[in-house]
């Protein structure tokens, strides 16, 4: 008899995260994740108590690649680099974006850990050394809502141009007078 496969906790997470890819959130059941393991349902209630634990996990996975995105180099701008990841993010990975910030609000601890990620990056941008942390903050929240939304946009299929291009232009004009408002106050 040939030995009996181990499922790990992290492959557990894998198989999900996968499903959740493809078919969204709304798609994770133990019983998809064993298909996709190809093995029973063992696996995911050994390493986790319950489907909202595996949810969490897959969040915090998505969230990290969603960090990723917003450290790549789009563009000479840190700042404008975070904002343009996020959108491409959200082209590229519609299931995982909905999941994490337009289904439920059940991960605002995750999405608060992201936008502190967020603000460490942010100080790396030359031009806000000399705000005030407040100021910078308050910088965040603004672009924030303005690339959340775009970014939603972008999601549901409702921007005309999802290009590259579009994004970073349309980021750098909103942007530009956002921070040259927030520059004129420090």
């Amino acid at each position: 008899m040939p030995p009996k496969t181990v499922f790990t906790k992290n492959d557990v997470i894998e198989a999900a995260f996968e499903i959740v890819q493809r078919q969204g959130m709304q798609a994770l059941t133990a019983r998809k994740v064993a298909l996709e393991l190809k093995s029973s349902t063992a696996p995911v209630y050994s390493n986790f108590e319950s489907i909202k634990g595996l949810e969490r996990e897959v969040i915090k996975k998505a969230k990290d690649l969603l960090l990723d995105y917003t450290k790549r180099p789009y563009t000479e701008r840190v700042f404008l680099n975070m904002g343009t990841g996020c959108a491409i993010f959200a082209r590229e990975h519609r299931k995982l974006f909905s999941a994490i910030f337009l289904e439920r609000d059940d991960f605002r601890d995750i999405i608060d850990e992201f936008l502190e990620s967020l603000r460490k990056e942010m100080v790396k941008d030359k031009r806000f050394t000399a705000m005030s942390p407040d100021r910078r903050d308050a910088l965040l929240l603004k672009m924030w809502i303005f690339t959340h939304g775009l970014s939603t946009l972008i999601c549901v299929g409702l921007s005309k141009d999802e290009s590259n291009e579009y994004i970073i232009n349309t980021l750098l004009a909103v942007g530009t007078a956002v921070i040259g408002a927030a520059m004129a106050q420090s």
